[in-house]
């Protein structure tokens, strides 16, 4: 199997994940980096008409797509390591294991920071990658099919009987909400960090592995991701294009249908989020497998796009995207100064509509400097970091003046 990328299809990957990028920016500026239930009291300002549709907009096309594709790349970028090093005669699952310790430093900074991170999550499931990468492919896509259908969320539980690890579950309208939000909005920098260590990552993790299973449904695209490098369809998307088109209608047509079962059981079912019993266990997982559609379609989409011309303005996201890493950590540090206590203080006091146009400017400005970065550059800064560290040595960081192009993962 070859799953070496040649440098062309590096760029749509690249695109893709700046896509996938720019959607989890949209994502937590709505949210207001809160990366838990907004609170019952102490919100300052009343949704008004643009609020609402914002908030639409954003629980149709946005939550739960954008991390998605994110970790569909995660697997790819796994895969494409594994098959480079393959290429030169190496292993790289020693490589890659030490290569998300570095991404956990990382992580744990940024937990301290927005409670939301994602990072310490991709290193706590990708270090069980290695152990999937020589499955045969039926097999692999027997485990990510139980897993996109909630196995893991109904065997929690069965086990459990409830939703939640923790003894005090986050709630709209409980005190441990109530508090949380007081210190974000009012605590200075060491507050909120004291708060996401002690409780934020309990809570995080609950929200993996609990009956929510976020994690169990990151490892099925992990897997995903991996399966289509190793199958040979994303270093030759060209000739694949009948097969994306193919997968493409399909998931539309799965996302229509899913779109209104989901939107009828809601309706008869309004408290699913509570789990109070196997029903709506079940019919939390009609939300996961709209979700999954969805994405599905945004991805076969975006490349079918993509390719018609991969200089347009759609490729101008590559860049975004080498640069993942730089720019999703800088999105953090500019929403949580906006928004939280120890910076302008702002959480609960903006409308959603006002968070959706910070949302553009951030993408625009951010898609600029990537671009403008990597004409001087190799790697974004901490992407540089990330590499050196992988390999033990300084790797070359500073382009010559006659020098372009993008690099490998």
């Amino acid at each position: 199997m070859q799953t070496s990328l040649p440098v062309n299809r590096i760029d749509a990957v690249d695109a893709l994940r700046g896509f996938a990028l720019a959607g989890i920016v949209f994502a937590h500026m709505i949210e207001q980096f809160l990366a838990a239930p907004r609170p019952a009291q102490g919100w300052l300002v009343e949704p008004n008409l643009a609020d609402h549709l914002v908030n639409a907009f954003n629980g149709i096309f946005i939550m739960g797509k954008f991390f998605s594709i994110f970790a569909v790349l995660f697997g790819m970028s796994f895969a494409i390591m594994m098959g480079n090093a393959a290429a030169k005669g190496r292993t790289f699952s020693g490589r890659f294991v030490w290569r998300l310790a570095i991404l956990l430093l990382f992580g744990f900074l940024h937990s301290l920071l927005y409670r939301g991170d994602i990072l310490t999550v991709y290193v706590a499931v990708g270090f069980c990658l290695p152990l999937f990468y020589r499955l045969p492919g039926k097999v692999l896509w027997a485990i990510i099919i139980l897993l996109f259908l909630g196995v893991g969320r109904y065997l929690f539980y069965l086990a459990t009987g409830t939703a939640s690890m923790l003894d005090v579950r986050m709630t709209p309208d409980s005190p441990a909400t109530l508090a949380y939000f007081e210190i974000l909005k009012n605590g200075a920098f060491v507050d909120v960090a004291r708060e996401n260590f002690l409780h934020g990552f309990a809570n995080k993790f609950d929200f993996q592995l609990g009956a929510f299973g976020r994690g169990y449904l990151t490892l099925a695209y992990f897997l995903v991701g991996m399966w289509l490098v190793r199958a040979g369809i994303v270093n030759n998307l060209e000739a694949n294009k009948p097969l994306i088109k193919k997968v493409m209608y399909w998931s539309i047509g799965l996302t229509v249908v899913f779109f209104f079962a989901m939107g009828v059981s809601f309706s008869i079912l309004p408290n699913v989020m509570a789990f109070e019993n196997w029903l709506s266990v079940f019919v939390y997982t009609l939300y996961d497998v709209f979700n999954i559609a969805f994405t599905g379609t945004l991805i076969c989409g975006f490349l079918l796009l993509y390719l018609r011309r991969p200089t347009g303005w759609l490729g101008q996201l590559a860049p975004y995207g080498r640069m993942a890493l730089s720019n999703y950590l800088l999105q953090s540090l500019i929403g949580t100064f906006i928004l939280y206590g120890w910076g302008l203080g702002l959480l609960g006091e903006v409308h959603q509509w006002q968070m959706f146009i910070l949302s553009l400017l951030v993408i625009f400005i951010q898609v600029a400097l990537s671009k403008r970065w990597l004409a001087h550059f190799h790697y974004g800064p901490l992407e540089w970091l990330w590499r050196c560290g992988t390999y033990f040595k300084k790797v070359k960081f500073k382009r010559a003046h006659d020098q372009a192009g993008p690099v490998s993962p």
